[in-house]
């Protein structure tokens, strides 16, 4: 939690320009309260990107290519969105799906096909601590 809270106190600082997608969004949406409260709280006046046809297709070429399992739809939605709006890295809590070398080089081989740039995929530590 502490990491998360160091995490969140960059969004305002000037050489950090924090986005947040619609799936992301969504998910909070979908949280208990007081939590999701909290949550909306945190990523208020963030830049939004949307969810698009193009950000669809590749989301479920990761899952078609197997890099994701097909429960993992959201999180491929994630990296498609970040990889197509050009983000630096994606920050992740989630360790199982998303930070983790294996499927990180295996996106950024199909994002090489597509002519996609690489997309770091970080946990919030590795931001925090750099």
């Amino acid at each position: 939690m502490e990491i998360t809270k160091q995490f969140m106190t960059l969004a305002v600082r000037p050489e950090y320009e924090m986005l947040i997608s619609d799936v992301v969004v969504r998910e909070l949406s979908r949280a208990a309260e007081p939590k999701r409260q909290l949550l909306f709280e945190v990523v208020q006046g963030l830049s939004l990107l949307f969810s698009t046809a193009e950000s669809e297709d590749l989301a479920e070429t990761y899952i078609r290519e197997g890099i994701l399992p097909h429960g993992s739809i959201e999180d491929a939605r994630h990296v498609a969105l970040a990889t197509l709006n050009g983000v630096d890295a994606l920050v992740s809590w989630n360790f199982g799906h998303l930070v983790n070398i294996r499927r990180t080089k295996a996106i950024a081989a199909v994002n090489a096909k597509r002519g996609l740039p690489r997309i770091e995929i970080v946990s919030p530590r590795e931001v925090v601590q750099a």
